[in-house]
């Protein structure tokens, strides 16, 4: 596939969400994607059976544009192996406990005297020092700990979990962002360097003004069910029909616009409601206000006299409307993967487009050990008899066809 990064060799020794996430990010963007597996794969191939078997619907989408190379690393010659692709390789991402690279003899020391100028994107729940370095994480767990929970949910009610893994995607993202400017950096130096990208780093770096708050204000900010702490009204609200929708009226244009909208003029003439401070301070009322007008219409009606304002405000939609999204569909970001046993499946694509590198049609998502012969020809140069005795003496696998 061509991109941006075309050229650009990527290893991905990552497991679950956070790491696939960004190399696959690195795949859509034309770098050439190996997936470093062991000879069972990566877990999350097991993590569902809604599309059959062998792999699962979430492996299928966050695994594609990537090749497969299985390879048991436990083996010396399994490490050997591993060797050679990091002296060719641009990148090698990893998302083992912090020391776990090291006790496999693939320290940063090591890795740089193979390769001096390979880039190590390290990602981790908390970062490769500290306290709490090798200290266990999923995604919820980081939810939990960076405040996110605290900050979600009913005011009256308890802490509550993003509905996707949030804290795992938006990790992701930081490590391609480290991966590309540190491909930079390499360009003006010629060398490479590591990067440390911890989940709970990422995730805390969202809470806005919630950190200043309490150092320097001494305010703890907690949960606001769908209000905004800075803008009033910003709130989801009940319509006729029982569906939601949610408008953000911030500034002063869009509060009279919204007054317009509803056919209350008045509004602007009242001092409750005269400038952003006044309204965050009368929060309830002007709020009631809103709720009363909306209850009159179903959600489509209402959608649409907002709209016709130019005011940010949308329908709730459900997962449905979503997947049938017109600006979706135009933009064409859902996408299908193809899978060499399990056929097509639609996806979300990817959220950047290049004006030079247009998407392909279809994205192939890897079987375990499809392409361990292939990529090893391609980097490494080996022959046919040196694959053969690596597949049979159990070092690394191939798939039927893959050879």
């Amino acid at each position: 596939m061509s991109g941006p990064l075309e050229g650009i060799r990527v290893l991905d020794l990552t497991r679950f969400a956070a790491g696939p996430h960004a190399t696959q990010m690195m795949g859509d963007s034309g770098a050439d994607v190996v997936k470093v597996e062991g000879l069972t794969g990566d877990g999350m191939r097991m993590a569902d059976s809604k599309v059959g078997k062998p792999d699962s619907m979430f492996f299928m989408t966050i695994n594609r544009a990537k090749r497969s190379l299985s390879v048991d690393l436990r083996n010396e010659d399994g490490k050997a192996v591993l060797r050679d692709l990091v002296a060719r390789a641009d990148i090698l991402v990893e998302n083992f406990r912090p020391g776990v690279m090291e006790d496999m003899g693939f320290g940063w020391e090591t890795l740089q005297e193979i390769n001096p100028r390979l880039i190590l994107v390290r990602v981790s729940g908390f970062g490769q020092d500290g306290p709490w370095a090798k200290r266990a994480s999923y995604d919820p767990v980081i939810q939990a700990l960076s405040g996110f929970q605290e900050l979600t949910g009913p005011p009256d009610g308890p802490p509550t979990v993003c509905g996707t893994v949030v804290t795992d995607y938006l990790t992701g993202l930081h490590a391609v962002i480290g991966a590309v400017t540190a491909l930079q950096g390499r360009e003006r130096t010629g060398r490479g360097q590591w990067v440390d990208v911890s989940m709970l780093d990422a995730a805390t770096s969202l809470l806005m003004t919630a950190i200043p708050e309490y150092l320097h204000l001494g305010q703890v900010r907690t949960r606001r069910g769908n209000k905004n702490p800075v803008s009033v009204p910003s709130h989801c609200f009940e319509c006729a029909d029982g569906r939601f929708v949610h408008i953000t009226a911030w500034t002063d244009g869009e509060f009279a616009k919204l007054s317009k909208a509803m056919g209350m003029p008045e509004l602007l003439e009242d001092p409750r409601f005269a400038d952003i401070d006044s309204r965050v301070a009368n929060e309830k009322a002007i709020e009631k206000i809103i709720a009363d007008w909306m209850m009159q219409f179903d959600a489509a009606e209402v959608e649409r006299r907002l709209m016709a304002m130019s005011l940010p405000a949308a329908r709730v939609a459900t997962i449905a409307e979503v997947a049938e999204n017109p600006q979706l569909q135009h933009r064409g970001h859902i996408v299908e993967v193809e899978h060499a046993s399990q056929g097509r499946l639609p996806v979300a694509g990817p959220a950047i487009r290049y004006s030079d590198s247009p998407l392909p049609a279809v994205h192939k998502v890897p079987m375990l050990g499809e392409h361990s012969a292939e990529v090893l020809r391609e980097w490494l140069d080996y022959d046919t008899a040196r694959i053969d005795a690596l597949e049979t003496a159990g070092v690394i696998r191939t798939a039927a066809g893959g050879r």
